[in-house]
């Protein structure tokens, strides 16, 4: 049901926004943000359901769970790069938004470097 309702706010959102576009186009864009934050309020709460079962797998894991960590943050890092994109893209500013999503994947490049250095390091202790 959350998904049916945060459709319907998405699209209602975006027919308003055009519709105020043509008499204001900072109006549409304002329209346009407000949505964007009460969607990501519905994110929020699909991603703390997440955390819970993340916490769940964390008992299972007993003492590696840093990796899990690393999982965490890389998930939550790219829906801030990208729901931040999306506003710059909307309001027009695709070079920012670009740059952005650049930093978003190089932050997740070098997140992903510890678990890099000791696969490596696995691999020589076997050879």
């Amino acid at each position: 049901m959350d998904l049916f309702k945060a459709g319907v706010i998405g699209v209602a959102g975006v027919l308003l926004a055009v519709s105020l576009k043509s008499h204001k186009a900072e109006y549409g864009f304002y329209v346009t943000l407000a949505v964007c934050f009460v969607l990501l309020e519905y994110i929020t709460r699909y991603f703390m359901q997440i955390l819970s079962g993340m916490e769940t797998l964390r008992g299972y894991l007993r003492e590696n769970y840093s990796y899990l960590a690393l999982l965490l943050k890389s998930v939550g890092a790219t829906y801030a790069c990208e729901f931040c994109a999306g506003i710059c893209k909307d309001a027009g500013y695709a070079g920012v938004a670009g740059q952005v999503e650049m930093l978003g994947k190089l932050y997740i490049l070098s997140m992903g470097m510890p678990v890099l250095f000791s696969l490596m390091e696995s691999i020589q202790s076997i050879m």
